[in-house]
């Protein structure tokens, strides 16, 4: 589960760009879709993403528009707090495609997201480096 969680976050973050025209094929209702806060530079800001898919560099889409974002590098911080007296636990992942984007339309996007379960709280913040299609 936490694997899939880290990489849903991943992907998620793979969403940018924006624009204000509104997507209608946002995956945010899809069963195992995923929808995620983002800031990133090259005047982007804040964004909400949404994505839906397993894999590692899945693309995205920005909520309030028709772009795509697509990962091609990230970098996780992930921290474990059980309930009780236990010792928390911290370990990081570091992915990236083989080459990179083509294009000139890069980001960089930070998040962080945490989760509380009854076994304690999932805490993870993340970069991730994106290029992304232009607004139509």
């Amino acid at each position: 589960m936490v694997k899939r969680m880290l990489i849903g976050v991943a992907v998620a973050c793979a969403l940018v760009v924006g624009s204000q025209a509104g997507a209608g094929a946002d995956p945010v209702n899809a069963p195992k879709g995923e929808v995620l806060d983002i800031e990133c530079d090259s005047g982007l800001g804040a964004l909400t993403v949404a994505l839906n898919g397993n894999g590692e560099f899945t693309p995205g889409h920005v909520t309030t528009s028709t772009q795509v974002g697509i990962p091609y590098a990230f970098h996780l911080e992930f921290t474990f707090t059980p309930s009780g007296a236990g010792a928390p636990e911290a370990w990081t992942e570091d992915s990236a495609k083989n080459g990179g984007p083509r294009n000139g339309r890069l980001a960089t996007c930070t998040f962080s997201e945490v989760q509380e379960a009854p076994d304690g709280v999932f805490a993870v913040a993340g970069t991730v480096w994106i290029t992304y299609t232009p607004a139509h």
